[in-house]
This record gives structure tokens, C-alpha cells and sequence, in this order.
């Protein structure tokens, strides 16, 4: 589980993000970032409805996305904010490795 310092979690800093971020896109991920100096690095995630209408399919692709945030934040250190969003829906069931290659191809472009 991602730690509770490590999670965006309340309205105002989801809206922060999405007005002042800078984006990057996959396949089928959006990575929006902006800079929180000093602070430990903040991750959010939304699946939304339009991408499955299962509730358990979303909170199960929420679940693989923070659990690779978990080995990644350790990498990207502190010092930002950040939005995962999911713009298509994955092959069920989800792979944690087809997930995990895209979702660091990103982190990787945001960090230069």
C-alpha cells in the first residue's frame, strides 16, 4: 500500500494538479506532474467510469498502479506532484509487467 504521505487525497491538490501540470502520454496512460519542492513526492489515481463500468475492474487497475508507484517512488526521490491517468482500459485480466513498462516510460520522460 502506498504510504499515506505518498497519496494524493483531497480535492484541492487533484485540482492544483490538473491546472498547473505539465503532461505526458502513452498508450494508454497520462502522466500529469508539477513541482512540490521540499515535499515528498504525492501520487493520484482516477480510472474513470467511461474506461470500465465494473467498479471492481477500476479499483483492481487502481490497486496494479499503486503497487508499481510503491518500487518506483523510491527511484524518483521527492520534490513533485502527480496524476496517473488511465485514458484506455487494459487486456483483462491486468498485467502488472504491460502496466509497469508503460507507467515508467513516462515517469522516465517527466524526469528529464
Amino acid at each position: 500500500m502506498l504510504k499515506k504521505i505518498n497519496r494524493l487525497s483531497k480535492d484541492r491538490d487533484f485540482s492544483k494538479v490538473f491546472k498547473r501540470a505539465r503532461s505526458f502520454h502513452g498508450e494508454n496512460l497520462t502522466l500529469k506532474i508539477v513541482s512540490n519542492t521540499g515535499r515528498p513526492s504525492r501520487f493520484g489515481f482516477v480510472v474513470s467510469n467511461k474506461i470500465n463500468k465494473r467498479a471492481t475492474r477500476r479499483n483492481a487497475l487502481k490497486r496494479r498502479l499503486r503497487a508499481i508507484m510503491i518500487d518506483q517512488i523510491k527511484v524518483l526521490g521527492n520534490g513533485f506532484d502527480a496524476i496517473v491517468l488511465v485514458k484506455r482500459d487494459y487486456l483483462y485480466p491486468y498485467q502488472t509487467a504491460i502496466i509497469k513498462e508503460e507507467l515508467t516510460k513516462l515517469l522516465g520522460l517527466s524526469s528529464r
